[in-house]
C-alpha cells in the first residue's frame, strides 16, 4: 500500500512540473511567435488547461507536504484524547468536504462532457475533471492521515499535532 501511496504522488509531483514547463514553454513559444507576426491561438487554451491542472494539482501535494496554513493555537493546547479527537473531527469535516466536492465535480462532468473547446476541439470535461481527480486524491491523504492518528505511533502523533492542516 506504502508503494501505490508513493507512486500516486510521484504522478502527482510529475504531473505539477510537466504542466508548469508546458506553460512555460507555450507561452514562450507564443511570445516569440507573436514577435514575428505569427500567433498560434492553440495555446492560449492549451496553457489554460494545463493551468488548472497544474493548481489542483499543486494543492494536492501541498496537503500531503501539510504546505497549507493552518490555525492550531487551540490544538497545541490540548494534549492527550482531547486533542486526538479535535484533530479527527477536523480531518472528517475536510472529508465530508472534498467528497461532496467529489461528487459535485463527478456530476458537472457529466453534464458537460459533450461541450467541446473553441479551438482544440477537445472535451471540456478534461479542464474540470481536475476538481474529481484532487478531490478524490485529497480524500484518499486525509484518510490516511486519520489512520495514522489512531495508530499507536507517538512520532506520527507529535507530527500532525504540530502540523494541523
Amino acid at each position: 500500500m506504502k508503494r501505490l501511496y508513493h507512486y500516486i504522488y510521484r504522478c502527482v509531483d510529475f504531473l505539477v512540473l510537466a504542466m508548469l514547463l508546458l506553460i512555460v514553454t507555450t507561452i514562450s513559444l507564443n511570445v516569440v511567435a507573436r514577435y514575428f507576426g505569427r500567433a498560434f491561438t492553440w495555446i492560449d487554451e492549451l496553457s489554460r488547461l494545463a493551468f488548472v491542472w497544474m493548481s489542483f494539482m499543486a494543492i494536492v501535494a501541498g496537503l500531503r507536504r501539510k504546505l497549507h496554513p493552518s490555525f492550531n493555537l487551540l490544538l497545541r493546547k490540548m494534549s492527550g484524547l482531547g486533542a486526538k479527537l479535535l484533530l479527527s473531527l477536523i480531518n472528517l469535516l475536510i472529508l465530508v468536504f472534498l467528497l461532496y466536492l467529489l461528487s459535485g465535480g463527478v456530476a458537472y462532468i457529466t453534464r458537460v462532457y459533450l461541450q467541446t473547446t473553441a479551438i482544440l476541439k477537445i472535451s471540456v470535461a478534461w479542464k474540470y475533471a481536475a476538481v474529481p481527480v484532487a478531490a478524490a486524491l485529497m480524500s484518499i491523504e486525509i484518510i490516511k492521515q486519520l489512520v495514522m492518528l489512531w495508530k499507536d505511533e507517538s512520532t506520527v502523533w507529535a507530527e500532525q499535532r504540530s502540523e494541523v492542516i
